[in-house]
């Protein structure tokens, strides 16, 4: 077992795909394919399973994970407390959902990456649910979501408590307006797992509107776009909306204030701060 076993197991892991781990680690498949069963073999356990279509991790696999990615960031902040010039280095895994990545996370990251310009650093969207899963089974080092998250593996910790509001066009440009309707109310949202989804049918359950049509989207841009068009009405924060589509066709409708404040929280794994790039970018969120 040496270090490129380990990388070549973290990225089939990561990305749920023996094609892209080869491209990421310059090797072909059937030396990956090689590469795991030798793991497996070594550790005596069954790390993957596979079928035709899907790579999942065993819960062995999953642990095996957390450990290969300790030993990585250990090696490398050996490396970075030898660099005589003080560069830290190495990788960090983050997610957030669309909107947070549209609005909030740029100036987060710019802060970060400017000050350490040799980290390598991803960001993958995902809904609340999506991004939590890939925390708890260290597939991300951190996440940004949104909600009251409970989890007694995850340390989670406020950023900003958003003020939402539905967004429309006139045509249902109020709440007296949505109540009046005749026709089913679309709801132009991302898929289940989305807080914001979530949020917005309890919040019409409780006003007394059940007869809802969903219409799932997979961009923020497409959500945007088909609210303008008068297809149907979705939730967001208000000043995303003020900031970047301040020049759309939408209007701004005012929700009960126990709906309206919601926070986003940044999560992270209990005792995951052994990754000194993630222990580096929570104080850069704190700092901010």
């Amino acid at each position: 077992m040496n270090i490129n076993d380990l990388k070549i197991f973290i990225a089939v892991a990561e990305y749920e795909s023996i094609t892209k781990s080869a491209a990421i680690n310059n090797t072909v498949q059937s030396n990956v394919s090689a590469r795991i069963k030798y793991l497996e073999e070594q550790l005596g356990v069954t790390l993957l399973t596979r079928t035709t279509r899907v790579i999942k991790l065993t819960e062995e696999g999953i642990q095996f994970l957390k450990a290969a990615k300790e030993i990585i960031n250990i090696l490398s902040d050996y490396k970075n407390s030898v660099n005589k010039n003080g560069v830290v280095t190495g990788q960090l895994k983050i997610g957030a959902l669309q909107s947070v990545a549209a609005f909030r996370a740029p100036d987060i990251l710019q802060r970060f990456v400017s000050k350490y310009p040799e980290m390598d650093f991803i960001l993958k969207t995902g809904t609340t649910d999506e991004l939590i899963k890939k925390v708890i089974s260290f597939k991300l080092d951190g996440a940004f979501v949104a909600g009251r998250v409970k989890h007694s593996d995850l340390i989670v910790k406020p950023i900003i408590m958003e003020k939402m509001c539905i967004v429309s066009t006139p045509l249902y440009g109020s709440i007296d307006l949505l109540k009046k309707s005749n026709k089913p109310i679309k709801l132009i949202v991302f898929s289940k797992g989305c807080s914001y989804r979530n949020l917005l049918e309890e919040l019409l359950t409780e006003m007394g509107l059940i007869n809802l049509k969903i219409m799932e989207m997979d961009s923020l841009d497409s959500i945007i776009r088909s609210v303008e068009n008068g297809l149907g009405i979705t939730l967001l924060p208000e000043e995303l909306i003020k900031k970047n589509y301040a020049y759309r066709s939408l209007v701004k409708i005012k929700i009960p204030i126990k709906y309206a404040l919601y926070p986003t929280v940044f999560i992270r794994m209990k005792n995951s701060l052994s990754n000194r790039g993630l222990q580096l970018f929570e104080n850069s969120i704190e700092d901010q």
